[in-house]
């Protein structure tokens, strides 16, 4: 998981992007939006291992992230939030190609599903008004904050899954927070 300012940057130009050029409805071969019946695979895991990474200990890295499309209608912001993967941006050692290491990949992507539903929560009971975009997007860059946050905690104290007891508990901790969000998903 990518972490800090470069996560940020890369997050802010990748829902530019979606936002200008891809419009509310489109799918690109190289984004996979989250979807509970259909879990990552090594396969979706397309861009090339990065050898000088800053923490040469990862094996598989994760490019997910939460976008969000807005629009104005009857005098309020509209919006859509969704968790997608990134295929050329993820990749993995061949050290790693097992199901143990796909699962802490996978629990990568829950983890921001559960951010996505937890920000479509948060929206719904706001109010805010044609007009007031600025204030919107601030709203959403504190919260992901919040996503990058947990991200940062769930590799560190998994030491990036090699700690299966810490694995196994946020495992079980997102699962269960995820069904709490039942209502929330898309």
């Amino acid at each position: 998981m990518k972490n800090g300012k470069a996560l940020h940057i890369k997050f802010l130009a990748v829902v530019l992007f979606l936002i200008f050029f891809l419009g509310t409805s489109s799918d690109t071969p190289d984004i996979i939006y989250w979807d509970e019946d259909h879990p990552l695979t090594w396969e979706d895991f397309q861009g090339n291992p990065n050898y000088n990474y800053r923490n040469r200990d990862i094996s598989a890295l994760t490019s997910s992230g939460i976008v969000h499309y807005r629009g104005c209608e009857n005098g309020k912001i509209t919006y859509r939030v969704r968790a997608y993967f990134e295929k050329n941006e993820s990749w993995y050692k061949n050290a790693a190609k097992t199901d143990y290491h796909l699962a802490h990949e996978q629990l990568h992507f829950d983890v921001t599903e559960l951010h996505a539903r937890k920000l479509r929560k948060l929206l719904d009971e706001q109010n805010y008004r044609c007009g007031e975009e600025e204030q919107f997007e601030r709203y959403i860059r504190q919260y992901l904050n919040n996503w990058e946050v947990t991200q940062q905690a769930y590799d560190f104290s998994t030491h990036h899954s090699l700690n299966k007891k810490q694995q196994k508990n946020w495992h079980h901790k997102i699962a269960f927070e995820l069904s709490l969000m039942d209502d929330y998903k898309e």
